[in-house]
């Protein structure tokens, strides 16, 4: 069942059975940062109004209770971020594009690996108005537990203009070189290029 769902999540990393059966394994194991885990990822991508969102808040409730019994407090995010790879990215728009974007288009900056799976290990959406930006990537925005950019040595810098809203494929695109995943300074990135399939 865990190999299965697991795959189910390959192709869909939000797909909602899979996750909450993840949680529940994770849980039913004793692996409770786990469960927390799955069943967050599930709420953030629930409908505010789903009946379910405040059985599975009840259930990340219990799992913390019990991290807080075996004297295990989940990490915070803050501190957990301290000791992971964090990318610096300063997002531009080039001069030459300010008149073909519209403010409201969205711009998906994210970083995958630069040989390895083309999904992206961490991703922030921003709109074209916002630019030019400064964001962090880190393993905190990872899609999926298995895909972060501390298990690639070297990743790739994207960030991508899609008038529809769509990650995969829009009109505008800029791209980096390789580079290493545990690189410290701050990294350029123009969107100056038509973004071809």
């Amino acid at each position: 069942m865990q190999a299965l769902t697991e795959e189910a999540l390959k192709a869909d990393a939000n797909e909602v059975t899979s996750l909450g059966l993840l949680g529940i394994a994770g849980f039913e194991d004793g692996r409770f940062t786990d469960a927390i885990g799955y069943w967050e990822r599930l709420i953030a991508v629930l409908p505010q109004d789903d009946p379910s969102r405040a059985a599975l808040q009840g259930g990340i409730d219990r799992a913390r209770e019990k991290l807080a019994e075996k004297g295990e407090a989940q990490s915070e995010p803050e501190t957990f971020t301290k000791s992971m790879p964090q990318l610096k990215v300063r997002v531009d728009l080039a001069a030459s594009l300010k008149d073909k974007v519209q403010p409201d288009d969205a711009v998906f900056i994210f970083a995958r690996a630069a040989e390895g799976p083309p999904m992206p290990l961490a991703v922030k959406r921003l709109t074209v108005k916002e630019l030019p930006a400064e964001v962090l990537l880190s393993d905190a925005d990872a899609m999926m537990p298995q895909l972060k950019i501390s298990n690639f040595a070297q990743v790739q810098l994207v960030a991508r203009i899609s008038r529809e809203g769509n990650a995969k494929a829009g009109e505008w695109i800029g791209r980096s070189a390789p580079l290493s995943s545990a690189v410290q300074e701050q990294q350029r990135l123009t969107i100056d290029s038509p973004d071809q399939p």
